[in-house]
Formats: C-alpha cells, sequence, structure tokens
C-alpha cells in the first residue's frame, strides 16, 4: 500500500462530500465492491453502475451527507479509516451522527472494495488489529 492509495481514499470521500459523482466514479476500479451499512441500502454495490446507485440514493434521501475520518490508518494492502457521518434527512430535516469504520482494498490505484463495518471494534477486528 502506498501513499497514493490512502490519498485516493481521502479524495473519494471529498468527492463524496461534495455530491461530485463524476470523481467519485473516477477514483473507483470498475470492478469495485461496495459494501455500505446504511439501512435502505444495505448490501454489496457492484461496479461502477452499482455504486452510482447508491450514491444518487444518497442524494435523494439526504440533505447532507458529510463523511469525516478521525483515524486513517495504512494497513499494507488495506486502508482502515474511522470516523462518523453526518446526515440530515431530506423532508424530515432530522440531523445525527453515526459512526463509520471501514476497509478499503486498492487495485490499479483505484478502490477496488470497500466494506463500511460501522463499528470501529468490528473493523479493526476484521484488520486484526487489537482495540
Amino acid at each position: 500500500m502506498s501513499q497514493q492509495d490512502v490519498d485516493v481514499g481521502h479524495q473519494f470521500v471529498d468527492a463524496v462530500n461534495r455530491s461530485d459523482v463524476e470523481t467519485a466514479l473516477r477514483l473507483v476500479h470498475p470492478e469495485v465492491v461496495f459494501e455500505s451499512l446504511r439501512a435502505a441500502t444495505e448490501g454489496a454495490f457492484i461496479g461502477r453502475d452499482g455504486l452510482t446507485r447508491f450514491l444518487d440514493d444518497t442524494a435523494e434521501t439526504f440533505e447532507l451527507f458529510q463523511v469525516q475520518h478521525s483515524d486513517v490508518r495504512d494497513l499494507g494492502d488495506r486502508v482502515l479509516a474511522i470516523g462518523t457521518i453526518r446526515i440530515r434527512g431530506r423532508g424530515s430535516g432530522i440531523e445525527t451522527e453515526v459512526p463509520t469504520a471501514s476497509i478499503a482494498e486498492f487495485r490499479d490505484g483505484m478502490i477496488w472494495r470497500y466494506k463500511d463495518y460501522g463499528d470501529p471494534r468490528a473493523a479493526l477486528e476484521a484488520a486484526g488489529l487489537p482495540e
């Protein structure tokens, strides 16, 4: 894993936070497997078309969707990111923060696999790291 992969992860989050779907799609591998924990969209989204569906649904569901990582770790062959997602429901106006803890793998300089574990302990365990 290189600093370049960590940077790609940051660029992807920045693109998602700006609702910049075009940039987000350029940063993921054509065969990306994207696993979210959002209740309405839980499960794997496959390929760039799948990620587009996830991002479109996110934009329709939330007025605000901001990912902030307070802890990013280069694990050699993966990147672990722990933080929060601040959301505001479209229509309801209810705003809250939910925990996020994900692991991303890279191929050809792009995000190839992404899984959100939600709970930092679950992500740390999946990464084989102590709390």
